[in-house]
């Protein structure tokens, strides 16, 4: 995919925007963690915080919550993600609950499907599969009991030089579906704190590694951003890769201005509070003093942490529901970049520029796009718009 940039501006349209102060329970979000449409373009609302998910049709009006607090049967502790998946069931992943558990779209519980947290279980979630399997590269292992001591280690697997991509099928099963390349460790000290019965230790850090993503497409594949240039992998249901999608896009070479830039967007940072969740679920609280050490802490790892050459080419991956990838491009500290979109068949159909359409949160049918945001009041909304049905996303070079 050679050619220069051809700049696009979809046309599109807003809809609606739920999400209030105050108000009924349906429209007062907690913390909105996921959302998901259906194929008839009703909207699903994940809020975490209230362990439940309200469901909006097309036109923003309320149908119905699904599940509640609790730990029984078919109710929800701490969800962090959720899928429609292709045989129409809502699949949500808890990790308070260790596993997933099924509804239908009506909101009747299914089933649940656990993990063994002593063979591993995902930590979050990357992206699902349309069978309900799950993809991640950063997981959970448990070893030991309860009664004679119990070790927790949680982050991403793999060895110093890989980051394997690891899915999680609902049956239990666990298999390695690619290794991506993983840049090696950053030099230098870290820092550490500790309070009471508290003790963190930081390692050290440095800027502008290459970070992964990948999505699964329609036919199996997965398309996979793992280096500094811009490439994107498509590897086969083997782990393969067979080919790759490439753009005349060079990273850009980190200067000390930059360096100064971004050091100072992550000290700006440090007045936000530090919130710790525990590797199996639920919240972690911890004493308001030791805050003020967890900032301290943080802040030396950034004063010293070191900086990568060039900053990758591409930020993020995502694929919308016609099968398109949308590839966002890095842009300086604290600014957007621009966004290509291309087929994996490599078409490259044009670049939306910074101010224009960003990555949604959910993509749905027929140009839906919905985007979980924040009021100017400071409370959590969720917002909907639709592209034009003729979008000049198929006019590029």
């Amino acid at each position: 995919m050679d050619s220069p940039d051809f700049p696009i501006a979809p046309a599109h349209e807003a809809l609606w925007t739920v999400g209030a102060l105050d108000g009924e329970d349906w429209e007062v979000f907690g913390a909105v963690t996921d959302l998901a449409f259906n194929e008839s373009g009703d909207l699903f609302v994940l809020d975490r915080q209230a362990a439940h998910v309200v469901v909006f049709d097309r036109t923003g009006a309320y149908l119905r919550t699904i599940s509640r607090q609790g730990e029984g049967p078919g109710e929800l502790t701490e969800p962090g993600s959720m899928a429609v998946l292709a045989d129409g069931r809502l699949a949500l992943f808890d990790s308070s609950r260790r596993g997933i558990q099924f509804f239908t779209q009506e909101g009747e519980y299914l089933e649940s499907a656990p993990f063994d947290p002593q063979r591993g279980m995902p930590n979050f979630v990357r992206a699902w599969l349309p069978d309900g399997s799950i993809l991640t590269d950063i997981e959970t292992r448990m070893t030991g009991s309860a009664g004679g001591g119990m070790s927790i280690s949680t982050g991403p697997v793999g060895g110093e030089s890989e980051r394997p991509i690891i899915r999680y099928g609902p049956d239990g099963s666990r298999e390695v579906r690619y290794t991506a390349w993983d840049p090696p460790p950053p030099t230098g000290d870290g820092a550490s704190t500790e309070g009471g019965s508290f003790q963190f230790t930081m390692s050290p850090v440095r800027a502008f590694d290459p970070s992964l993503s990948f999505v699964p497409l329609p036919d199996g594949r997965l398309a996979v951003v793992d280096s500094v240039a811009y490439r994107i992998k498509l590897v086969d249901t083997t782990g393969t890769v067979e080919d790759a999608l490439e753009r005349p896009v060079d990273p850009i070479r980190v200067t000390s201005a930059i360096r100064d830039a971004e050091r100072e967007r992550r000290l700006a940072k440090l007045g936000q509070r530090v919130s710790v969740s525990s590797a199996l679920g639920g919240s972690v609280s911890l004493p308001s003093d030791f805050q003020a050490q967890m900032t301290a802490a943080r802040r030396t790892t950034i004063e010293e942490m070191t900086f990568a050459e060039e900053i990758p080419a591409i930020d993020d991956l995502a694929l919308d529901v016609e099968g398109r990838l949308w590839v966002e491009r890095t842009g300086l500290p604290g600014e957007d970049g621009s966004i290509d979109v291309v087929t994996p068949d490599a078409r490259y159909l044009g670049t939306i520029q910074p101010g224009g359409l960003r990555i949604p949160d959910a993509f749905g049918p027929d140009g839906l796009m919905a985007y979980a945001e924040t009021h100017d009041l400071g409370y959590p909304i969720v917002r909907v718009l639709q592209m034009a049905p003729d979008a000049p996303l198929e006019t590029g070079n």
